[in-house]
């Protein structure tokens, strides 16, 4: 048995609906899914440089029928660079299609792509309806790289070196391979995939789902809890179960829409983490946690 316990709670000022987290070296990178910027922060969330990846013409806060919609961000060993690779939403064309390297020891922004075709691709071999489709989530591990879809909660897996030929137009599509999750509800209401990271060390994947209640993945409802999962990706079968613990306080479950997670430290079935939160409008937060398992 998994369980969780709340560290820490502050707000994160100048970072709207944060979205995405990564950790590099003593530096945290946020995105916001309406946000022209990445933001690079202290491990206390406070900024320390903004990073502009959107066009000069935007606003801070982009309107919600023409935002980029980045949900999902993970580090990838880029031809011998470490990038960070930011994956727009695709719950909605053209608009949230957009993928972006930006490149972490250069500090810049490499390159704009287009995921029309590679989103096309995996709504075909993962059999999502366009309605369903919702990449809320990214990490990598020993060379794959894992995408969470929060329509129907799947997990798509593939290559790194097949996904980057495939954006150098060097390849075809990339072979991918595809699991559902079952994971917990909240009133009935089955929470979706909203967040990954990696645990190298043990061959681990960390994940964050969150419980709104809404009729689809466009349209923000009230928010009802989120949840902390692991699982071992050797361990994948269809419908498979992970283990996860409700994000909680001493006076219950945080109603909060946890957006991400990235990995501070880990040891023995004990993982210190911290999360971004977005409240769609209203301030985002940084969440320390730790997570663990029951002797």
């Amino acid at each position: 048995m998994w369980q969780s316990k709340l560290l820490q709670r502050s707000i994160l000022k100048e970072i709207p609906s944060a979205s995405g987290l990564e950790r590099w070296s003593d530096r945290y990178f946020i995105i916001g899914d309406n946000s022209p910027w990445l933001f690079e922060t202290d491990t206390l969330g406070v900024t320390l440089v903004k990073h502009r990846i959107g066009s000069n013409e935007e606003p801070d806060v982009i309107p919600k029928e023409q935002k980029h919609d980045f949900e999902a961000m993970c580090t990838l060993d880029w031809n011998g660079e470490q990038v960070l690779f930011l994956f727009g939403s695709g719950s909605k064309w053209p608009y949230r299609n957009k993928g972006i390297a930006f490149s972490v020891t250069q500090q810049k922004m490499l390159e704009t792509y287009d995921l029309t075709a590679f989103y096309e691709g995996i709504s075909e071999k993962a059999k999502i309806k366009q309605d369903e489709f919702n990449i809320e989530a990214a990490t990598s591990l020993n060379g794959k790289l894992y995408l969470f879809n929060r329509g129907e909660n799947k997990v798509i897996i593939m290559k790194v070196k097949d996904f980057i030929a495939f954006l150098f137009g060097e390849t075809k599509l990339p072979k991918m391979k595809v699991y559902s999750l079952d994971l917990p509800e909240i009133e009935g209401i089955v929470s979706g995939f909203s967040g990954a990271a990696t645990d190298e060390k043990n061959g681990k994947i960390l994940f964050t789902a969150s419980v709104e209640n809404t009729s689809d993945w466009v349209q923000d409802g009230e928010v009802l809890g989120s949840f902390i999962g692991i699982f071992d990706p050797e361990k994948l079968h269809q419908h498979y179960t992970p283990h996860t613990a409700l994000i909680a306080d001493e006076t219950g479950p945080l109603k909060v829409k946890v957006e991400s997670i990235t990995l501070d430290e880990s040891s023995d079935n004990k993982y210190h983490c911290a999360l971004v939160t977005d409240s769609d409008g209203g301030a985002s937060e940084l969440v320390k946690i730790r997570f663990f398992k029951l002797k």
